[in-house]
């Protein structure tokens, strides 16, 4: 962290069992590891302003499914709490000696270096990544990117009023998974899986909310087998909010609903929602 963030949030997001305000956190990373073990290792940055044509170069139009290490993660709907848990997910490997690169390819409700504190620091955003050929050099891509906690992050910027090109995001995966062990792509409720041929080569993880109202999750993994992606992993995750004992359902039933298995679950934090809380107070 540079001097520009705060000390108080940066203590409190470094942490691995840190959420934002009303996010589920999951009470034990380790959740997380029996994913983690299946990954196996793959084998000059151009400036961004210039003119885009709006068409996909030859090479981006070209199907690579050499990369057995990207990971992309979805959910049916908002607010269940997949950017934290692709955030803990990146932590848990880096803290593994696994080198991770985190991308926010979330172009609905994106803005990852928000949720971890580190929008004010120097590094590269989507709305800069810029592939006229169809591809970017991993290793100058690795330097431009910003860095949480030993994981490189590509967030973002909604701000920016440009959303990147598919083939632009495609050459940003690329890249990345070939110098990096393993690269963890946020992206939000997965439409952008039909577009992006390399996400659907990886493994699927899907964050599916266990209550009544999220059984939408039900349509997400028939959608991804009709793209052609391979059977997702189903992490359940509690509402928040909910009564105790109230308002959610079980693994046992969910997993009977969705005919798959469901990992979890994950429960939100009530406290450390609180100290996230008062961090922010504090901070204006």
């Amino acid at each position: 962290m540079n001097s520009n963030t705060t000390p108080r949030v940066a203590r409190r997001i470094t942490s691995p069992a840190v959420a934002p305000p009303g996010i589920p956190l999951p009470t034990d990373v380790r959740r997380f590891q029996r994913i983690a073990t299946t990954l196996r290792r793959p084998g000059r940055w151009p400036h961004a302003n210039r003119q885009r044509s709006g068409e996909a170069p030859a090479l981006a139009l070209t199907t690579d499914t050499s990369f057995h290490n990207i990971v992309t993660m979805t959910s049916g709907h908002g607010g269940v709490g997949l950017s934290v848990m692709a955030s803990m997910l990146a932590w848990t490997l880096a803290r593994r000696e696994h080198s991770c690169a985190l991308i926010d390819a979330d172009f609905v409700a994106g803005c990852l270096d928000l949720l971890l504190g580190v929008e004010r620091e120097p590094g590269l955003r989507f709305s800069q990544v810029d592939a006229p050929l169809g591809r970017i050099e991993g290793d100058a891509m690795n330097h431009e990117l910003m860095m949480w906690e030993g994981v490189r992050v590509l967030p973002y910027d909604p701000w920016s009023a440009r959303q990147p090109d598919w083939w632009e995001v495609q050459a940003a995966i690329r890249a990345l998974a070939e110098t990096n062990d393993v690269v963890i792509v946020d992206a939000g409720q997965g439409g952008l899986i039909e577009t992006v041929p390399d996400l659907r080569s990886g493994m699927q993880v899907i964050a599916a909310e266990l209550s009544v109202m999220g059984w939408p999750e039900q349509v997400a993994p028939a959608r991804l087998d009709s793209w052609g992606c391979e059977a997702p992993h189903i992490v359940g995750v509690e509402p928040r909010g909910a009564p105790r004992g109230r308002g959610h359902v079980g693994i046992g039933e969910a997993q009977d609903y969705l005919t798959a298995t469901v990992l979890g679950p994950v429960k939100p934090s009530v406290n450390l929602c609180g100290d996230v809380l008062e961090a922010s107070a504090s901070d204006r």
